[in-house]
């Protein structure tokens, strides 16, 4: 094969996202920290599915460079953590490197996954070798360096996997930490898989969707009892649609963006609309939809369209008594414009809770295992519906994710607190004073109890991990001080004593704040103020449900 038009194009992605797809507990199982939180996988998946929707919206006979323009498009509203966010950089450069080709050949091809390195190496501040940045890399610069006028797509395929494959098996030598672990590279391993579907793709070979349906509730039954005759429609219809613009119609020259939002914004709120080139994407909430519809079909024709009942998705949540849906935007109701308002990722109920309690306005509720993903962070934005928004991602994995968030959203001014943990973000939080304090107070008041607060953290090890004299054996419980590892033990409350005490030694403490797992039991919880009142007497210690599946423990020392 020596040309690849946009219908093969989009059954490369699709394969390559399905061959992900497959391998994706593999993928997670790739931790190097033995904490069970791996989420490499589910990320870079849910990051390619976004990718093969948006393409999925395009007739057959498309250009390969409208089919890429639609899979960078939605691969970058649905990049999840920071593997999400380098393999949508990736894609994105791809996409520009295709710009103006009804169809690539081999050489076309090879310049355009060569942008995609180059893309992806820019969004990351400090790149680091030995991970999926160096897989990418080596692969893409060997697969070219052995082309030739007589190259075909298949012999290019068989370059780039093998040099990836040699890439992934030698990222050990080159991050300490991967050797230590006894293993290699997630983000490599899930590219080498997205590259081998993409190569099966174009030998022939389809791959079996495995239908993993990441953070998707479309198979959720109804619940009609919910909403029937007698229901008053008081929350409207939450409408998204990716609108084509047509020259048979009012057409790309006469679409102007800024009066459909003053326009939309006469009968809706939450509104979310941007334009990539000819594609015009939009989400609104709104009770009367057909205004919408009436105004963007003059202009062209819908690729997509959905439109959600939101009263009825309210009362279902009132029902559901499963509290943590992954990337579910909730808000204190904020009718007006205010000057400032904060968003923060909360993983449970109980941590929402206290996130409110302290005084910030929208939390995104996100799960242990499921990263909310950019168009989450939008949706957060528009309902903190305020000039400046301090965002706390209280992930290390998501910092990437909201600072890309915060580019492609340009209706507010948007500053990304580095906050690594849920733990430090809270501390953050509790001196936050939105309606009395100005934005820079408010930022340097939660700067520098960021920089005075400690987390600490209790998980069981789901694999053995060693590190210098640390031994941890699989199913004990580690102790982890601002993500360090400092101990392990069968009890919980031997582990909470060893990392209170590690702590206590060479900082001292006053108050600790600590939020339980799901059916922490009264019993653990005594034992756990037994061991504080062992290491420190006058330490005050105050328990708070917190509902987390994953840690035992979380906990600020202060």
């Amino acid at each position: 094969m020596n040309f690849v038009d946009g219908a093969m194009f989009r059954s490369m992605i699709s394969s390559g996202g399905l061959g992900l797809e497959r391998h994706c507990k593999e993928v997670n199982d790739l931790n190097v920290f033995p904490v069970p939180d791996g989420d490499t996988g589910s990320n870079m998946t849910a990051t390619m599915s976004g990718g093969v929707k948006a393409m999925a919206a395009l007739p057959t006979a498309a250009r390969i460079d409208e089919f890429a323009n639609a899979m960078r498009q939605g691969m970058l509203l649905s990049a999840r953590g920071n593997s999400g966010v380098i393999l949508s950089q990736f894609f994105a450069g791809l996409a520009e490197g295709l710009e103006g080709l009804d169809k690539a050949s081999v050489s076309d091809f090879a310049f355009a996954m060569q942008e995609g390195v180059k893309r992806a190496y820019s969004v990351v501040i400090k790149p680091v070798e030995g991970t999926i940045l160096t897989v990418m890399r080596e692969g893409c610069e060997y697969a070219t360096s052995v082309l030739n006028n007589l190259s075909s797509f298949e012999e290019y395929f068989i370059a780039l996997q093998t040099k990836m494959k040699t890439s992934l098996a030698n990222t050990p030598e080159l991050l300490p930490v991967l050797k230590e672990a006894g293993v290699i590279d997630s983000g490599g391993a899930g590219l080498v898989y997205i590259i081998e579907g993409m190569a099966q793709s174009i030998g022939g070979k389809i791959i079996e969707d495995v239908s993993l349906n990441l953070n998707d509730q479309a198979s959720k039954p109804i619940d009609f009892s919910s909403f029937n005759e007698d229901t008053v429609l008081d929350y409207g219809y939450c409408t998204e649609f990716i609108l084509q613009l047509t020259n048979v119609k009012s057409g790309p020259d006469a679409f102007d963006l800024d009066k459909l939002v003053e326009y939309f914004s006469s009968f809706g709120d939450s509104l979310v609309a941007f334009r990539d080139k000819n594609l015009v994407k939009v989400h609104v909430h709104t009770k009367t939809p057909d205004l919408a519809i009436a105004y963007a079909l003059k202009y062209g024709e819908f690729v997509t369209f959905k439109m959600d009942n939101m009263t009825l998705q309210h009362e279902e949540t009132l029902i559901d008594k499963s509290r943590d849906v992954a990337g579910a935007v909730q808000s204190i109701t904020q009718s007006q414009h205010v000057e400032n308002s904060c968003v923060a990722v909360s993983p449970s109920y109980g941590i929402t809770k206290q996130f409110r309690e302290y005084g910030v306005p929208v939390i995104i509720e996100s799960t242990d295992l499921m990263n909310p993903d950019s168009n989450d962070f939008i949706a957060a934005f528009d309902k903190a519906n305020a000039d400046n928004i301090i965002v706390l991602p209280n992930n290390k994995n998501e910092l990437m994710v909201a600072h890309q968030a915060a580019k492609l959203y340009k209706k507010s001014w948007i500053y990304v607190l580095e906050t690594p943990d849920v733990m430090k973000g809270m501390a953050a939080a509790s001196i936050i004073d939105l309606a009395d304090l100005s934005l820079e107070d408010n930022l340097s008041r939660m700067e520098n109890a960021l920089k005075k607060a400690h987390s600490l953290s209790i998980a069981k090890a789901a694999h053995a991990y060693r590190k210098g004299t640390l031994r941890v054996k699989s199913g004990e419980y580690i102790g982890v001080l601002d993500g360090n590892i400092v101990c392990s033990d069968k009890e919980i409350a031997s582990v909470f004593e060893k990392t209170l005490q590690n702590f206590v030694k060479t900082n001292g403490a006053n108050v600790i704040t600590l939020f339980t797992s799901e059916g922490f039991s009264d019993d653990e919880k005594q034992r756990l103020k037994e061991a504080t009142e062992r290491v420190d007497s006058f330490i005050e210690l105050y328990i708070l449900e917190g509902g987390q599946h994953l840690y035992d423990v979380l906990a600020t020392i202060e």
